[in-house]
């Protein structure tokens, strides 16, 4: 008992060392980019605004930095999105100004905190012993060198947000914690609109460790929605009402989501069909020399793999692998919907969960042939 708790304190010593230098090229790399990147144009300017339309709170006065030249930028919220993670940045915002390190503050707390999710969820899927915690620990790992993790965790974009979420509502579902499973799961939904989907990996889960109907609706169904909506009142009482608020941000995301017009169809170098992202095609600059590139080794060793998670039978490697890949179906079907201008750093979304599951594949696979015992 003395020797694994004296391996797992190793472990948790390299966990902690790859975070702080995680942390330490995190700040040196964002903190001195003094403007907007990429996208940044649109929600820390939404965040502000829902402090100022929303909340009714009085925001701190605009930095030099100001708003960013868009097209009624001074009263736009973002109703493309779901609210969760402007909340988040309007808060950020709200204490320490109107500045990038306080919107981008966020996004590296939770890129810091998947590493922790990572860890634990390699662990978990392998066993506490020794193989476990170096399958946890290759799984931060590889996550902390994922160029498109790296570069979404970074800035003050919705991905990294739905990608936190969902990486810990499938730890708690893993560990059959229901209740935070569905919770954190929610979060993802109220995050950003690519973690909907996610309710049927969730759902195959539940029916594989419960027969309870009741359960399945309750935990699958009834809490997500109860959660998602619990987040949205502020805003269905900005709007006045429900019918507005589905209207004007439901309904409108969802023919926004499936519409053309994210980008002009004739930048093609910027768009990437989710076939694309496999060979790391077209990765979309973010500006500032940064580039949303995706790990074309990773991504193919996924695809390799899958299988691996079916032949075992294994239903809880079953629920990871298709964790990711109902997302990224998920974009296959906006795509043939009709939204051609999709980009490279929606891999964000669901990239640790493929970072993880190919480590934790390889483990059982040399497992299962007697290379690791």
């Amino acid at each position: 008992m003395q020797k694994d708790k004296l391996i797992n304190y190793f472990f948790y010593i390299g966990l902690v060392a790859l975070i702080i230098v995680y942390t330490y090229e995190t700040v040196v790399t964002f903190a001195p980019i003094n403007g907007y990147i990429g996208d940044e144009v649109w929600y820390p300017s939404s965040a502000y605004n829902i402090l100022k339309l929303v909340f009714h709170v009085t925001p701190p006065p605009m930095t030099k930095i100001g708003y960013p030249n868009e097209q009624n930028i001074q009263s736009y919220i973002n109703p493309e999105h779901p609210p969760l993670a402007k909340y988040i940045m309007a808060l950020f915002i709200y204490l320490m100004g109107y500045y990038p390190v306080a919107w981008r503050l966020p996004s590296w707390i939770l890129g810091d905190l998947m590493l922790v999710v990572a860890f634990f969820l390699g662990r978990k899927l392998i066993g506490n012993n020794t193989i476990g915690n170096l399958a946890g620990l290759l799984s931060s790992l590889l996550i902390a060198l994922d160029p498109n993790v790296w570069a979404l965790h970074g800035i003050a974009l919705l991905d990294i947000y739905v990608s936190f979420f969902s990486l810990l509502s499938l730890y708690f579902l893993v560990r059959d914690n229901l209740l935070w499973a569905s919770i954190s799961l929610a979060l993802a939904m109220a995050s950003k609109e690519p973690a909907y989907v996610l309710i049927f990996p969730f759902l195959y889960y539940l029916g594989e460790v419960t027969n309870s109907v009741k359960k399945r609706a309750i935990y699958g169904l009834g809490i997500p929605i109860f959660v998602y909506l619990l987040i949205s009142v502020p805003l269905i009482i900005y709007y006045g009402s429900i019918t507005t608020w589905l209207d004007s941000t439901v309904i409108h995301r969802a023919v926004w989501d499936i519409t053309n017009g994210h980008i002009t169809l004739t930048a093609t170098s910027q768009i990437s069909t989710p076939w694309d992202w496999f060979l790391n095609i077209h990765p979309f600059y973010l500006g500032y020399g940064l580039y949303a590139s995706t790990n074309p080794y990773v991504l193919i060793l996924w695809i390799i793999t899958t299988p691996i998670a079916f032949i075992f039978r294994d239903y809880k490697l079953i629920t990871v692998t298709m964790w990711a890949w109902t997302e990224w179906i998920g974009f296959v079907i906006v795509y043939f919907l009709g939204n051609h201008t999709l980009f490279s750093f929606y891999v964000t979304d669901f990239m640790p969960v493929v970072d993880i599951y190919v480590v934790v594949a390889l483990f059982k696979l040399a497992q299962r042939i007697n290379i690791l015992k």
